[in-house]
């Protein structure tokens, strides 16, 4: 995946960069007067997200840089924090039925199992984020492109 950012802090090989979100409300029908929908106001009305990224071309402050993140880590990440939590509840749920006939007990279990799969992926996040960069910033835009 590819975007576009503005530096707003370096540090030795690593730089933060603000990135303007996509919105999808861009090819809405329900967006005629371009103020979004209630789906948008509801999931975040942030327009920008801060980033860490690789600094290996020496993008200084102030730059509009071209930034890149691997599609299949997007993805990856995607399904860790969609895909895994169901699948933890839905084998919480069948260990369940392996102990207990209570149908009541089953569906508690699946709750149980898909709250706990946030708490494993937020430990995870945090320890990714300590070693690993995925973004990197691969251009410095000129002047003309800013």
């Amino acid at each position: 995946m590819q975007t576009t950012a503005t530096v707003i802090k370096t540090n030795n090989n690593r730089a933060t960069v603000e990135v303007e979100r996509q919105s999808a409300c861009d090819g809405c029908h329900k967006n005629k007067d371009g103020g979004g929908c209630s789906i948008c106001s509801l999931t975040g009305a942030a327009k920008t997200f801060e980033a860490e990224a690789l600094n290996e071309i020496g993008a200084k402050v102030g730059d509009r840089v071209t930034v890149v993140t691997k599609t299949d880590r997007v993805l990856g990440y995607a399904a860790l924090v969609f895909l895994l939590p169901v699948l933890i509840g839905v084998a919480f749920y069948f260990a369940a039925t392996a102990v207990t006939a209570t149908e009541i007990w089953h569906y508690a279990a699946m709750v149980l199992g898909f709250v706990l799969s946030f708490f494993f992926v937020w430990l995870y996040a945090r320890r990714v984020a300590k070693t690993r960069c995925d973004v990197e910033i691969v251009q410095i835009l000129d002047k003309e492109n800013k």
